[in-house]
């Protein structure tokens, strides 16, 4: 649709401009760079590979990447400029799922409570990425009114597009460290690399002005040529997120979790003191996004004939509906902005095995490497279809287990693989539990199920479909604003719509929402949920919380949104037991079983130190003399 953009690969030239020198002096200026400088902006069609090169660096991705998805070959090559690659799914440091195999650094140094200043990168690959991103984004700024072929038009759609990039880059800083550097114009020197943190009140306001000044520079969408760059919802949309996680209880706070000793220090890392006016800050930076997406024709997935409120889950056929039309559909009416890295894929190819489970464990599925096994702690976030409450789990274990997944939300059969699930059209069914079984079978799966999201049905690369990787989506900007309005005037009153029954596949809410309730159940609706209705903040934000973690499972949010909620500690969240469930077949019926049992296990506990609210620097960095380290570390 509107978003289809390729990513050029950029040429040597290109690299050595981006890549000024070793990792250790990521902002200086590199020998003859102005040279090639001058050819990038001495006509349009060389600026523009430029800017291609900015956003394949620049982009952030809700999947593991390595060095070649990035255009950049080799890991050796790769290594040499600072830049890391991982084989895993980070989901797996959170309770949606474990790794499939336990013996890969990120995951397990996250579990066992062994991250520190020196592996902190296995998290963070893109640290340096970021700073050269920074970096090509000054430069853009600071040269793009030089270019002779280029029209006004063309000059301010590129300077929206820097800093755009500058801000969305700069807040992935920010939710990792609190305060960081702040890089706001080109870099020449040693000495003036050596850049203090900032505040974190002083960063968050260079991310929102940055946003703010590329909205009036980017087009209200992108069409023909620019399809997939980014148009002002983009950069709206990294305001709302940036306010969200401000306001957070992590940030917006007089008192850090983990303190410097200092209350000067402390405001690297916090605001120093609270406001519920950050709240209604971000309440409103979400609607500004809901309200450009109606202007520009973006609009929430939501087909009336697509609300699947009854589902058989023996059945083979493609499970459908409007939560899967969101993710498996690239370039949909929803998606914001994409990371379009990846065409047409294989099962065997990145990133689809960091999605399915090993290909020793089911065939035709993610080839020989590290698929997430989606945990009982996920599972049981699911509610009742019928009636919006908890499923009553039998801890003891029982034999109706399908009768329990049958009834939940239909999202999770459009999100999860359990047993007897259709994969993808290569694996119709998922044989998870049909045999008794043996230690080595239980560990490949110990949470009981697989995962689904963002398994395009049409695996097998020859449908054209590519896999889908959104990074702003308006499904969040929904639970952005019901978040955050719920917390400064509370729940609020739904719109007066009788949404029971049959009711529940034509009910509508307004596109723009009146109140936390109206955000939260636009949400649930198109999906046949039932509505919540409460009056309690308290019972809304739980529910709410809830909400983001079914809707954004798989699109890297868990981690931060424990995190900026201060709930990482709490059992069973990025702490302590960690749930699966061991599956039996209970019968024999020809062609497939249709009975199961299922019986709830603890098979991993797992660590969250305090201090990891917030990531510590990289220690080489650290030793340059510059940056304060974040308490603990």
């Amino acid at each position: 649709m509107k978003r289809t953009i390729k990513i050029l690969i950029t040429t040597a030239c290109l690299i050595c401009l981006l890549f000024p020198s070793c990792k250790k002096n990521f902002l200086d200026k590199a020998p003859g760079v102005d040279i090639n400088e001058d050819v990038i902006f001495s006509a349009k069609v060389q600026t523009e590979k430029y800017i291609a090169g900015m956003y394949q660096l620049g982009m952030p991705s809700i999947f593991a990447m390595r060095p070649a998805d990035m255009g950049l070959g080799t890991n050796a090559v790769a290594s040499t400029l600072g830049i890391l690659s991982t084989y895993v799914n980070l989901a797996g440091i959170t309770d949606e799922a474990i790794n499939s195999q336990s013996n890969d650094a990120a995951p397990s140094a996250w579990n066992n409570g062994g991250v520190t200043n020196a592996n902190i990168l296995q998290e963070d690959l893109r640290y340096y990425l970021r700073w050269q991103a920074i970096r090509t984004a000054n430069i853009l700024l600071e040269r793009i009114d030089e270019v002779p072929d280029a029209d006004v038009t063309y000059k301010n759609q590129v300077k929206g597009e820097a800093l755009f990039f500058r801000a969305i880059n700069n807040f992935e800083m920010l939710k990792r460290y609190g305060g960081f550097p702040l890089v706001l114009k080109r870099v020449t020197s040693l000495e003036e690399s050596k850049i203090e943190r900032s505040t974190f009140e002083t960063c968050v306001n260079s991310i929102v002005k940055d946003c703010d000044d590329a909205t009036a520079f980017l087009p209200l969408d992108q069409s023909g040529a620019t399809k997939g760059r980014a148009q002002k919802g983009a950069a709206l949309a990294v305001k709302a997120r940036t306010l969200l996680y401000a306001a957070s209880p992590l940030f917006n706070t007089a008192s850090p979790i983990s303190s410097f000793g200092n209350a000067a220090d402390d405001k690297l890392i916090c605001y120093g003191n609270y406001s519920l006016n950050r709240w209604k800050l971000a309440a409103d930076a979400a609607k500004e996004v809901l309200i450009w997406a109606q202007t520009a024709g973006y609009s929430l997935i939501d087909d009336p004939a697509k609300r699947i409120n009854t589902i058989s889950p023996t059945v083979v056929n493609l499970v459908v509906g409007n939560y899967r039309d969101s993710w498996e559909r690239n370039d949909n009416s929803e998606i914001i902005i994409a990371n379009k890295t990846w065409g047409s894929k294989s099962a065997g190819q990145f990133p689809l095995p960091m999605l399915l489970p090993r290909s020793e464990f089911v065939p035709n599925s993610g080839a020989g490497w590290n698929g997430p096994s989606i945990t009982f702690n996920f599972v049981r976030k699911f509610e009742k279809r019928s009636t919006g409450l908890p499923q009553d789990w039998n801890y003891a274990g029982g034999n109706d287990l399908m009768q329990k997944y049958g009834e939940l939300d239909p999202r999770f059969a459009q999100s999860v693989i359990f047993t007897g699930a259709r994969m993808h059209k290569a694996v119709v069914r998922t044989p998870i539990g049909e045999h008794t079984p043996s230690k080595s079978a239980l560990n490949s799966c110990q949470g009981g199920h697989w995962n689904l999201k963002f398994v395009n049905d049409g695996i097998d690369g020859g449908t054209g479909l590519e896999v889908n990787c959104p990074i702003l989506r308006l499904n969040e900007m929904y639970l952005a604003y019901a978040e955050a309005m719920n917390e400064f005037e509370g729940p609020g009153n739904a719109t007066a719509l009788d949404i029971t029954g049959a009711n529940i596949l034509t009910a509508q809410l307004p596109i723009i929402p009146n109140s936390a309730l109206d955000a939260v159940n636009k949400i649930r609706l198109r999906s046949a949920m039932p509505p919540i209705s409460t009056t309690s903040t308290a019972d809304l934000r739980k529910r709410i919380h809830n909400e983001w973690d079914i809707e954004m499972y798989m699109e890297d949010h868990r981690l931060w949104n424990c995190r900026r909620w201060l709930e990482a500690e709490i059992d069973g969240n990025l702490k302590g037991a960690v749930w699966g469930l061991v599956i039996n077949k209970l019968n024999d019926v020809t062609p497939y079983p249709t009975a199961f049992s299922y019986r709830p296990f603890v098979f991993m506990t797992r660590s969250f130190p305090t201090r990891l609210y917030l990531h510590p620097f990289v220690l080489t960095e650290v030793q340059k003399g510059n940056l304060k380290q974040n308490p603990g570390w």
